[in-house]
């Protein structure tokens, strides 16, 4: 019996034997190498068969080999993220071994700041980007400091406005807004507005919807030298960079709704639009209403962002952009206060005004279109250069904002100003690089050339405004002003209708010198030349305030990397500016105002992907800002003087499969170090001496609950001041978020409670912020197959 049985289990292993080999036998192999422009293997580049689950990597020796194909014929397609892609098509005969090699258009040490830059793990860690120093270099070889917000981040925070994604930025605060709905954002002591778009002006007087963002650049200190210095503050800028199509079919529908009315439904479809794959087509579109927490107060929005992509070969690509966002939304509440000296010594939570009170109404409101169009053409001139032409057009048409000014008096009497403003500004720029990456004298170089050209035009435009009343803002009712009466009281008022006219015009150069392959110095230089036409009258034609000034801008930084590709020590000098139509006393323009940044730290990214830090120390000067002349308050000196300088940490962490943690720091010391008696040695409005991030997720990688997932954080912000004189504090404030979500690649519910903790808190410009509110999402994914 146990003969028969080892008999026939020896058929049976030869029967299963024979299968396998002519199953193999009926299949084929590819094989081969793919090395560097310079010779040197290519290790961890991905290739594989288009169409099919095939495919591999390579490996240290740049070798790869995929097995087990059927016979016929394939396109064979080599990728890596940050890399131009190769293919070929080849045929493959049953029991055929092909050998297939391919060279890279980047040499060995391109290939590894590539590697450096993209092998992460990090969920929201990836830091690469060609905009912060507008040409391809790593974090860790950048002297630059820089934060990253992903858009994974946006989603698993559910996410639907711009002012919330960057409270996720270290180091900053955005809780101010302009009546119309502009953000603000205070980072190092300065204000900033949020005026970059795909790292181009995009001066957007109106909010930003996130819908198609792709990420959020925050960039530290003043950077003139790249960046235009109308962009900038000297505390940095945000460049906010837009989705892109990819060459995978798919559409995604979302919908949004909870607390104070909010409903949001957006959409993301994407699709070749030819079967080689190179005209690629993507549209993003939102539409968002919602109300307030406040007795009044609304928005009715409508988002559209079409994107096609075409790459005409493998030297030769263009992207073209537009976005169109129709915006009608009631006044940003915000209060005045009229003599701040009265509150000497009290925050904004000791002045009894109503928090959930607007005093003002839904008839108070504004219509605003914002327009963006965006062109960009890549053609790379051979393997040490290439080219970059970006143009954008952009601006906003707003016929009619209605705002209502408020004026604390004291603990009783509010005095009330209605505000009529007609707007329409566009703004054209124009800007041309060219990125090297040669060796000269042996050693590395990469450059930059660059030109630039923004043109400001703000077409005929008016305000109007009048007093309104005085009330007693504690007694009972809700103190609406219907539109009626508001044409009412400006109807009488005359208009002056005015335009603006102004043009800046730059070069500048970069290089980054690997002096070793470790140590990195960097140097850059932008000559800026800037002409204001002035304020021009068109009812007497006349202008005023034309001028023409001229400025150069140095940036200077070294990188030593302590421990290759995970460790590095920084260094930089940056100057930002900005220009002045005041003249002195004898008629002549001031130079222009000017900000010089010191700052080194360290920058970690673990060689296992686990972990990436940021620590750094700045100092800030600002010299030649105006003041009054103290001898004269007719005339004005330019001696004044502002300081400021703090530390800055940031860490993300992916410590353990499926936990994600991130967390930031800013101290910051600033103050008007030479200035007008009523603020010298005073702390600048807005600017919190502590702000802290953090958040952290956890999402179950396996088993019954695979794709659920927690997440936790929060912002706390230390007091401020209202004012320069620093009469009035704006309290500190801790706000707690947390979600829940359910994630299964096809389709995701995520729950959002914000504020959990129902804090009342308030902007800088006295702005109360919204309390306790939740939120529910449901998101479809449709892929092509």
């Amino acid at each position: 019996m146990n003969s028969l049985l080892c008999s026939k289990n020896f058929y049976v292993t030869f029967l299963s034997l024979i299968i396998s080999v002519t199953a193999f036998s009926q299949t084929g192999t590819i094989k081969g190498t793919i090395k560097t422009s310079d010779g040197q293997p290519a290790p961890a580049i991905t290739i594989g068969l288009s169409g099919t689950s095939k495919g591999t990597m390579t490996d240290e020796k740049g070798h790869y080999q995929i097995t087990k194909i059927k016979s016929g014929t394939y396109l064979l397609k080599v990728s890596a993220i940050g890399l131009a892609g190769q293919e070929q098509t080849v045929k493959l005969d049953a029991g055929q071994t092909l050998n297939v090699n391919f060279t890279l258009n980047q040499d060995a040490r391109q290939l590894a700041d590539v590697i450096i830059s993209t092998n992460r793990r990090l969920k929201f860690g990836d830091k690469q980007s060609e905009s912060v120093a507008r040409m391809p270099i790593a974090n860790l070889e950048n002297s630059q400091v820089y934060s990253v917000i992903p858009n994974a981040l946006l989603r698993e925070q559910n996410i639907v406005d711009y002012r919330t994604a960057l409270r996720n930025a270290p180091g900053t605060s955005t809780i101010a807004q302009a009546g119309n709905g502009r953000a603000y954002t205070f980072m190092r002591g300065f204000i900033t507005g949020n005026w970059v778009r795909n790292g181009l002006a995009a001066y957007q007087f109106s909010a930003v919807d996130p819908a198609n963002i792709d990420r959020i650049e925050v960039i530290k200190g003043p950077s003139g030298t790249l960046f235009s210095n109308s962009v900038i503050s000297y505390g940095g800028l945000i460049n906010r960079v837009t989705k892109k199509p990819v060459d995978t079919a798919f559409a995604e529908l979302s919908y949004t709704g909870g607390s104070f009315g909010l409903n949001r439904v957006t959409a993301d479809l994407n699709t070749p639009l030819n079967s080689s794959k190179n005209v690629l087509f993507r549209i993003n579109a939102a539409y968002d209403h919602n109300g307030s927490f406040q007795d009044a107060g609304f928005e009715r929005n409508i988002f559209v962002a079409p994107t096609l992509t075409y790459k005409v070969n493998d030297k030769l690509s263009f992207n073209i952009e537009a976005e169109l966002y129709r915006r009608h939304t009631s006044t940003v509440n915000n209060f005045n206060i009229t003599d701040p000296a009265y509150w000497t010594g009290k925050s904004l939570k000791d002045i009894p005004v109503d928090y959930n009170r607007s005093y003002q109404g839904n008839d108070i409101d504004s219509k605003l279109t914002n327009y963006n169009i965006f062109l960009q053409a890549n053609y790379q001139i051979s393997k040490q250069w290439r080219s970059q032409t970006l143009f954008t057009l952009n601006g906003v048409y707003a016929p009619r904002q209605t705002f209502v000014d408020k004026y604390i008096i004291d603990e009783t009497q509010m005095a009330r100003q209605v505000f009529l403003l007609s707007d329409k500004y566009h703004q054209t720029e124009v800007q041309q690089n060219f990125n090297g990456d040669v060796k000269i004298a042996g050693m590395r170089h990469r450059l930059l050339f660059g030109f630039d050209y923004i043109a400001y035009r703000q077409d005929p435009y008016y305000y109007a405004s009048a007093d309104y009343d005085v009330i007693n803002y504690r007694e009972p009712g809700n103190f609406f002003v219907s539109r009626a009466d508001f044409d009412k009281a400006i109807a009488p008022l005359p208009t002056s209708p005015a335009d603006q006219n102004n043009y800046n015009t730059a070069a500048y150069v970069a290089d980054v010198v690997n002096l070793t392959d470790r140590f990195n110095v960097m140097a850059s230089l932008r000559i800026d030349h800037y002409k204001d036409n002035g304020f021009h009258d068109i009812s007497t034609n006349t202008y005023d305030g034309a001028f023409s000034q001229t400025k150069a801008s140095p940036k200077f930084g070294a990188v030593y990397q302590l421990v290759k590709g995970q460790l590095s020590a920084f260094a930089n000098y940056q100057n930002g500016f900005s220009y002045t139509n005041v003249k002195d006393q004898s008629g002549k323009v001031f130079k222009p105002e000017q900000a010089f940044q010191g700052e080194a730290g360290l920058k970690l990214e673990t060689a296992n992907n686990k972990l990436s830090a940021t620590l750094s120390y700045y100092d800030i000067s600002v010299k030649d800002k105006i003041r009054a002349n103290p001898a004269n308050k007719n005339l004005y000196v330019q001696d004044a003087t502002q300081a400021s300088r703090g530390v800055e940490a940031e860490l993300i962490a992916n410590p353990l499969s499926g936990l994600n943690l991130l967390f930031g720091y800013a101290y910051n010391f600033s103050k008007y170090t030479r200035a007008d008696s009523a603020v010298a040695g005073k702390r600048p409005y807005g600017t919190p001496k502590h702000l802290i991030n953090g958040w952290a997720s956890y999402t179950f990688r396996q088993g019954s609950l695979k794709g659920f997932g927690l997440g936790f954080g929060g912002n706390y912000s230390s007091s401020s001041f209202y004012d320069d004189e620093n009469y009035v504090t704006v309290p500190s404030y801790l706000l707690l978020s947390s979600t829940a979500f359910y994630d299964r690649g096809k389709y995701r519910l995520g729950f959002k409670v914000d504020n959990l903790t129902n804090e009342h808190y308030w902007g800088p410009f006295f702005q109360p912020q919204p309390t306790r509110s939740f939120s529910v999402n449901l998101t479809y994914r449709f892929s092509a197959h």
